[in-house]
C-alpha cells in the first residue's frame, strides 16, 4: 500500500478515524470504508480549521458550522462538541507541527450498507486529517486571475448552507476556470448577480470605499468573510480606510469596475487582479487588501484560540521526530538517490583503499 501512494500522502501527517477509534500518522492507513455514506452518496458534511504557533484559529465558529451543516443534512453526531474539539486537538498534537499545516474534518451519516437511506448505519462518522499547507504569499504578491463561469448553475438555497462533501459543481467550475487560465472560478445566479466562487466568498471595494460581498442567501455563510467585515468595521472604517461594510446583491459590471476585488476563504484573503481578461483597478494588489490580510493575521494570532496538546504526543522527542522525518524523506522519490549514495559510499572508500589513493574525490 505505502509504495502506491501518491507523492502528495507525504504532506498528510495525521489523521483520526472513527473506525479505527484512533490516529494513524502512516498515509497508507488514512481510508474510508467504501460502506461509508460519504463515500457512495456523498452524505456528508465537513469544516476546516487554521494552525497558528501552534494553535488552532476559530475551531469552535468552524464546530458551530459543522453542527449545523450535520443538522440540515439529517446527520446525527455520535459525539458532543466538546469531544469533537478534543479529537481534533489531538490529532494536530500528534503531528507535532505548530505551522504550516491545515486541518479537515468530516462527519458523516454512517456505514453499514450501499442504500440511499442512511437510517441502518451503525451511527455517524468522524475523520480528521492534518496535512501541510501550501503558502499562499507568491498568490499575495501578485494576485489572482478568475473568471465568470455561467454554464454551470449555482446549487439551490439548500444545498448552498450545507458544507456538504457535494462538490462536483464546485470542481467543475474550478477546472472551467483554469482552463481559461483562471485559479477557481467566479459564478453568478439566474440574474447575472455575483455569487461566489468554487471554495471562497468572493468581496470588492467599490469606487465609494464600500467592502461589499453578496448575502448568505444562495452561498455558503463563509467565516473568514464574516470575520473580516467584522474587523474592518472596527479597526478600518475607523481609521477611514473604508467606509464601511456590506452583504448585498452586487451585478457583472459593479464586479468589473470595483477597485479592488478579493477571494476570501480557508483563513486567508487573496486580491484578485483581473476577471474575464479585464484589469481589476490597477491590475495589481490594492493597499486595501494589505489592510485586510495584515487584519486578519493577526486576528489569528491573538483571537479564537485553541491551545494544541503536542505534549501528550512527543514520547521520544527530538529523536523520535528527526527519525520521523528521515523515514519521511526516505519514501520520497529523493530518498532513491539518498540510497544510491548510501549503497555508493562503501565501494567508494574501498576502492580509494585499494589504489592506495585519496579515499574521496570531491
Amino acid at each position: 500500500m505505502q509504495r502506491k501512494l501518491p507523492r502528495s500522502a507525504f504532506d498528510f501527517l495525521a489523521f483520526y478515524s472513527s473506525v479505527l477509534g484512533g490516529i494513524v500518522e502512516d498515509p497508507a492507513l488514512m481510508t474510508v470504508p467504501m460502506d461509508e455514506h460519504m463515500v457512495h452518496r456523498g452524505h456528508a458534511v465537513f469544516d476546516t480549521c487554521n494552525v497558528s504557533q501552534g494553535q488552532c484559529y476559530g475551531l469552535g465558529f468552524h464546530l458551530d458550522r459543522l453542527l449545523r451543516s450535520a443538522g440540515l443534512a439529517r446527520i446525527h453526531p455520535s459525539y458532543t462538541k466538546e469531544e469533537l474539539r478534543q479529537i481534533i486537538l489531538s490529532t494536530v498534537a500528534a503531528s507535532q507541527q505548530r505551522e504550516g499545516v491545515f486541518v479537515r474534518f468530516w462527519m458523516t451519516a454512517g456505514r453499514g450498507d450501499f442504500s440511499v437511506s442512511s437510517k441502518e448505519t451503525t451511527g455517524s462518522g468522524f475523520f480528521v486529517m492534518v496535512h501541510r499547507y501550501k503558502s499562499k504569499e507568491e498568490l499575495k504578491l501578485q494576485g489572482i486571475d478568475e473568471y465568470v463561469i455561467q454554464d454551470i448553475p449555482l446549487k439551490n438555497r439548500l444545498l448552498a448552507s450545507i458544507k456538504s462533501t457535494n462538490y462536483l459543481t464546485n470542481a467543475l467550475v474550478c477546472e472551467s476556470a483554469e482552463g481559461m487560465g483562471g485559479c477557481l472560478g467566479i459564478q453568478v445566479d439566474e440574474s447575472g448577480r455575483l455569487a461566489e466562487s468554487s471554495i471562497a466568498n468572493i468581496a470588492i471595494l467599490t469606487p465609494h470605499g464600500m467592502l461589499r460581498t453578496p448575502p448568505f442567501e444562495k452561498v455558503l455563510a463563509g467565516t473568514t468573510v464574516k470575520r473580516l467585515w467584522e474587523l474592518a468595521e472596527e479597526r478600518l472604517k475607523p481609521q477611514g480606510i473604508v467606509r464601511g461594510v456590506e452583504y448585498t446583491h452586487i451585478t457583472l459590471d459593479e464586479l468589473l469596475s470595483a477597485t479592488e476585488a478579493y477571494s476570501l476563504g480557508g483563513g486567508s484573503v487573496l486580491p484578485i487582479v483581473r476577471i474575464n481578461g479585464k484589469n481589476i483597478g490597477g491590475g495589481k494588489p490594492g493597499p486595501v487588501f494589505k489592510e485586510l490580510d495584515d487584519l486578519l493575521l493577526c486576528d489569528m494570532k491573538t483571537n479564537y484560540l485553541d491551545a494544541v496538546p503536542y505534549h501528550h504526543y512527543a514520547p521520544g522527542g527530538w529523536l523520535k521526530r528527526g527519525l520521523r522525518a528521515l523515514k519521511e524523506r526516505w519514501r520520497r522519490t529523493d530518498g532513491y538517490l539518498m540510497a544510491t549514495v548510501l549503497l555508493a559510499l562503501p565501494f567508494t572508500f574501498f576502492l580509494g583503499k585499494i589504489r592506495g589513493g585519496p579515499t574521496f574525490v570531491l
